[in-house]
């Protein structure tokens, strides 16, 4: 094992100090730049509305939720069970020809 002088020391433990340093000025400034941005993805308003739909030939609630899910609703799931809600759906069968109210959401106000 090597033995170090005390100038080595000194210089080893400065390289340390900057190194941690500038570990901890990278880490705080990722984090105000990506909070940052969450805050003003999420600062704008959300609008919701209803519709009356007509349910077309081959739809199914996955297909509606591709078309009206907006930024309120992530996963579709949620949108579907929220569908299922609003129109006292036991189950996930529709029929063609029929309307069903579905939520949508919309960063623009109408």
């Amino acid at each position: 094992m090597k033995a170090y002088t005390k100038a080595e020391l000194i210089v080893r433990k400065r390289k340390m100090i900057l190194f941690a340093a500038i570990l901890i000025c990278v880490s705080v400034l990722s984090l105000l730049i990506f909070t940052n941005r969450a805050d003003a993805k999420d600062s704008r308003p959300v609008y919701t509305y209803y519709t009356s739909y007509e349910i077309q030939p081959g739809d199914t609630l996955w297909t509606i939720a591709d078309q009206f899910s907006g930024p309120d609703y992530i996963d579709k799931a949620d949108f579907i069970d929220n569908v299922k809600r609003l129109n006292h759906m036991s189950d996930d069968n529709i029929t063609s020809g029929k309307y069903i109210v579905v939520e949508y959401s919309s960063y623009e106000k109408l």
